[in-house]
């Protein structure tokens, strides 16, 4: 029985020129095979990305496996640099809803015309993150929907993302409404003059010292790039020299 979500993050900021095909490649092999999970321990219960891409935005979910047809290939002859994307596998909590409504990134639109796309790793305890929502939402719904509404609100009140994220997350410890870990990447788009600006937050927040390992999250940089990914991606492309975030850890990159 699987009681808590486990899943895989990628997040990247990348100015002109930078392949990517390697890191969608990596977070392929995470999904279909996750040392951190044991034996025969996969993430197939859906994946999607959000990108904004030379001017366009893309969002797409689905509740197969990453690796079964041919939707990935597709995307990738989409996708160039500059862009920032958050892209996510999923392995579903017990009791969770499935299939492509359920799989990650949520979108949310913004009262100001923006958009907040959420993609998270970890398990909320329901009830106590609906208490942290202005309004009347069914118990049913994915926790890390909930995460995402939550998460616009606060973002309506604070204007940052920094803000509306370290305050998120501040009121999911003193409610104790973590299970065992809530880290999460967010793709912001929001209008700036006569254009649309595109920004990626990042945060690692573990609880349960048995999910330290597993809820680990990479840091890259270099010029012209940012990424973050979980500790199975990272591994996949090499990056264990890269900077380990600390246990609770807010990052953004615009």
């Amino acid at each position: 029985m699987r009681e808590l979500s486990m899943c895989r993050l990628l997040a990247l900021v990348a100015r002109e020129g930078l392949q990517l095909d390697g890191f969608l490649t990596a977070l392929v092999s995470a999904a279909k095979h996750d040392p951190y999970l044991g034996l025969g321990g996969s993430h197939g219960d859906g994946w999607g990305i959000a990108a904004v891409s030379g001017g366009e935005l893309l969002l797409y979910k689905s509740g197969k496996p990453i690796w079964e047809g041919a939707s990935l290939g597709v995307l990738q002859q989409l996708l160039r640099s500059p862009l920032a994307m958050i892209a996510h596998v999923r392995r579903a909590s017990f009791g969770m809803p499935s299939g492509v409504g359920a799989a990650h990134p949520f979108p949310v639109n913004l009262s100001d015309g923006g958009l907040l796309v959420v993609a998270q790793n970890g398990t909320l305890n329901v009830s106590r993150a609906l208490k942290l929502i202005g309004r009347k939402m069914p118990p049913d719904n994915v926790d890390s929907y909930l995460y995402a509404v939550a998460l616009a609100e606060r973002l309506e009140e604070a204007g940052s993302l920094a803000e509306a994220l370290e305050s998120l997350h501040r009121e999911l410890e003193e409610q104790q409404a973590v299970k065992n870990l809530a880290n999460t990447v967010v793709l912001l788009l929001r209008r700036a003059d006569d254009s649309w600006d595109a920004q990626v937050g990042v945060v690692k927040h573990v609880v349960d010292e048995a999910s330290f390992k597993y809820g680990e999250l990479y840091a890259l940089e270099s010029p012209g790039l940012f990424a973050a990914a979980s500790i199975t991606v990272a591994e996949n492309l090499d990056c264990g020299a890269a900077a380990q975030a600390s246990r609770r850890k807010h990052c953004n990159r615009g």
